[in-house]
Formats: C-alpha cells, sequence, structure tokens
C-alpha cells in the first residue's frame, strides 16, 4: 500500500534549504501530521518539499540526533516512536522540575502572573468551545512556562527545554481524546487558585494530580495515533 502523508510546506529560498526541510519535517512529526513509526521516503518528501534528496537526508540526520526520526540500515528512515519508557523519563522529569517550580512559584506568584494565568485558561476554554485544539495546546504548554520561569533557574529551564519537542508530542497526543480537555482546564484553574493563595505543597499536589491525568491520557490515547 503506498504510503499517505499530508501537504507539509513549501521551501523558500531565503535561509538554507537543508534547514528549511529540517524545520517543515520536525514541525510535522511534532503536530502528529507524520504520525510514530511513519516511514518517511527521501523522494517522497523530496517531491513534496520540490527539493533534492540530498537536503532531505540531512535533515533525517539531524532529526534522529533529536530522536524524532529513527534511521534504519536499510529499510529507511522512520517516525521515532513513543516507548514507554519515554514516557515513564519524560513525566519522571516532569514531577521533578515542575513539582520544585511550582511550589516556588507559589511563593513569588504576582498579581501580573495571576493576570496572565487567568487569561490562559481563557484561551483554553475558548479553544475547547471552537474546537481549536492547535490554540489549546500553545495556551497549555504557555501556562506550564508561566510557573516555570518564575522558578528562575535557567539550568532546569535548560534541562526541560532539552525535552521540550517530545513533550509537545505527548502533549498532543493526550489532548486527541477532547473528553479530557475539561478536567486539564479544571486542573490549570486549582493550579491557579493555590499560586494565588500562596500554597506551596498544595500547588504541588494539584500539579501531580494533573500529570497523571496528563499521563493516563497519553496512555490511552497512544494506539490511535499510530499509522
Amino acid at each position: 500500500m503506498q504510503d499517505k502523508m499530508k501537504r507539509l510546506g513549501s521551501i523558500s529560498n531565503i535561509q538554507s534549504v537543508t534547514d528549511q526541510a529540517y524545520k517543515i519535517i520536525k514541525e510535522a512529526i511534532i503536530s502528529l501530521k507524520l504520525r510514530p513509526g511513519q516511514r518517511l521516503k527521501e523522494s517522497l518528501l523530496s517531491n513534496q518539499l520540490q527539493i533534492s534528496t540530498t537536503p532531505i537526508r540531512g535533515a533525517l540526520t539531524q532529526l534522529q540526533q533529536e530522536g524524532l526520526v529513527k534511521i534504519i540500515p536499510f529499510k529507511g528512515a522512520f517516525v521515532a516512536e513513543i516507548d514507554d519508557r519515554d514516557v515513564e523519563e519524560i513525566f519522571e522529569l516532569r514531577e521533578l522540575l515542575e513539582g520544585a517550580a511550582v511550589k516556588r512559584a507559589a511563593i513569588t506568584f504576582a498579581s501580573e502572573d495571576l493576570q496572565q494565568g487567568e487569561a490562559l485558561l481563557e484561551e483554553m476554554r475558548e479553544a475547547y468551545k471552537t474546537g481549536d485544539m492547535e490554540s489549546y495546546a500553545r495556551a497549555s504548554r504557555d501556562f506550564h512556562v508561566l510557573f516555570i520561569e518564575k522558578f528562575g533557574n535557567q539550568r532546569m529551564i535548560s534541562a526541560l527545554k532539552t525535552f521540550d519537542d517530545q513533550l509537545e508530542r505527548v502533549r498532543i497526543t493526550a489532548i486527541r481524546t477532547v473528553e479530557n480537555i475539561p478536567l486539564f482546564i479544571k486542573d490549570y484553574a486549582k493550579i491557579l487558585e493555590s499560586l494565588k493563595a500562596k500554597n506551596p505543597g498544595e500547588a504541588e499536589r494539584v500539579l501531580f494530580v494533573h500529570l497523571k491525568r496528563a499521563k493516563d491520557a497519553f496512555s490511552k490515547s497512544r494506539g490511535h495515533i499510530r499509522s
């Protein structure tokens, strides 16, 4: 059966062709336009992006180094799967790092932070009503960033960014089951309330409840995104 592939985008002449191919393919992988396990045929990608296979090969090699693509000798390139170990490690790191961040944020949270959090909650609610999952995912990510940046530890922020692309695939997978979203929004409202009350222990507890819910939602949704 011939591989199916959605239109990914087009290349301009502003930047290096390889860099542009890398960005387009990466965005397609993270947004699940290209699904875990899907074969990445250089000829098909070349035709899609209207460029030669040389920059495609370079882009796939770079994505392999980032853990988003798996290249198997004599078989080709495939979108990397998100296996159980990846999920466990990602959520374990999130508990350790985001837990510390939200506790610190509860002490230093200011009125302008509260306003920003309330605005993000409203964005999530509106995105859910209109079925705009891309906007929901962006607002959800920004909500986490809101208290992570309050921690003020640049090394921790850098550590989170090292697996941010994998995390985004997990986040998008989890919200594909739409009935999860109202529960996620309630979690965020409780987190914001605990930050407003400057209650570090409650902020951490509610965050952990949310992370477990997100992990469970991802596990249930993962089977539906495989090609």
